[in-house]
């Protein structure tokens, strides 16, 4: 069975029991940006703000707004528009933008700009509240502004959160006072159900002058993790109006993922390379891996050159360099890197006869080789 047809075999097994790995973020490249005043002048300037908050949410990084190259680009924000309408919201008007994906990719690109990519960790949140007399557990649909500014605030970075549902398994499985006191293992087990990628655990304190004071902590592990992870969560505090303490914390938890997960792309290509997967033991191992593949920023496609027993060979086409791509794929947890390559690496992947025109004619022969750092173990 060629290559092909074996990939359409396992795609059709497979496609439905794919397994779910973190969270795509649908609209990164759209924003919608409140309209201070009607004349044209307003309108560019909203459009300029809406141009800056797709390339912080994109770059996952504030400073971005610092580059001379991106600033120059902001003033010519018309050029990056793919759409734009207008809506009210809470009574004021608002434009709706959307930016072409193409452009603003190359425009961080140039500017050597950082870009993280739409598969971002997925963070859930347990917030509980207290006025001095009693604590409770703010889940999704509360009515407290904290969750609401929260939301609003992983939005503009494009953070994915989830935040409880509040259910009976839910309500059963930990109370406020656990979350108040740190109590891990109750935490833990609460979450298990949401597949969650991280964990940020936070602590309201109504103030008397109608402020609040946060202090958090956010594990960067799945919730099954956190009772053995090595590593100490990070920890913040903030006091302010809810708004004001929401945005500190959620651009600092921001801040540490896309410093671990965003990469530079500015710079010579890696082109084409080669890489050895193993531990391959069924479709939905396979089609995991080549969605994983497919969705780093560094590479611009994955194709599937050889299957043979539990390893595949991937030709990888890059868009960044090869140091850019392995900074990347060794932040994902369902690879490790390995040097215990199989022997089928330097097999022949096509062998086509040509017309002997002379004695010496062979056979040309087309030869998979992968280096000993591009082989990698898939951890299923």
């Amino acid at each position: 069975m060629s290559l092909t047809m074996l990939r359409f075999a396992l795609l059709f097994l497979a496609v439905l029991v794919l397994p779910v790995q973190a969270a795509t973020v649908n609209d990164l490249y759209q924003t919608q940006v409140t309209l201070i005043g009607n004349d044209q002048q307003a309108d560019q300037a909203a459009r300029e703000q809406g141009l800056a908050n797709v390339l912080v949410k994109i770059s996952g990084n504030t400073d971005v707004l610092d580059n001379v190259a991106i600033k120059t680009a902001i003033t010519n924000s018309g050029h990056y528009i793919s759409q734009f309408g207008y809506s009210q919201v809470n009574g004021q008007r608002a434009i709706d933008l959307s930016f072409d994906k193409h452009q603003i990719k190359q425009l961080l690109i140039k500017s050597k700009a950082s870009i993280w990519k739409d598969q971002r960790p997925n963070i859930l949140v347990w917030m509980v509240d207290s006025d001095g007399q009693q604590r409770n557990i703010l889940w999704d649909q509360s009515t407290n502004g904290l969750v609401n500014d929260t939301k609003q605030a992983a939005d503009s970075r494009g953070l994915p959160l989830t935040f409880p549902v509040g259910d009976m398994t839910d309500a059963t499985a930990v109370n406020a006072s656990d979350l108040w006191g740190d109590f891990i293992d109750p935490i833990a087990s609460a979450s298990a159900h949401y597949h969650a990628d991280g964990l940020l655990l936070v602590k309201a304190q109504q103030q008397p002058d109608g402020s609040v004071s946060l202090n958090w902590q956010f594990y960067p592990q799945k919730p099954s993790q956190i009772a053995t992870a090595a590593t100490q969560p990070m920890t913040g505090t903030a006091s302010g109006t809810l708004a004001q303490t929401s945005t500190k914390m959620i651009n600092q938890v921001t801040d540490y993922l896309a410093n671990k997960y965003a990469v530079v792309l500015g710079g010579v290509a890696g082109g084409n390379i080669n890489i050895e997967v193993d531990n391959i033991h069924s479709t939905e191992n396979f089609f995991a891996l080549e969605k994983m593949l497919n969705g780093l920023t560094t590479v611009h496609s994955a194709n599937a050159m050889r299957i043979k027993g539990n390893s595949v060979i991937f030709q990888l086409d890059l868009q960044g360099s090869e140091q850019a791509f392995r900074q990347e794929i060794s932040n994902d947890s369902q690879v490790r890197q390995t040097q215990s390559g199989v022997a089928f690496a330097a097999d022949p992947a096509v062998s086509t006869p040509v017309a002997a025109t002379t004695p010496s004619s062979v056979p040309a022969v087309s030869v998979l080789t992968v280096t000993p750092q591009n082989i990698y173990y898939w951890n299923s």
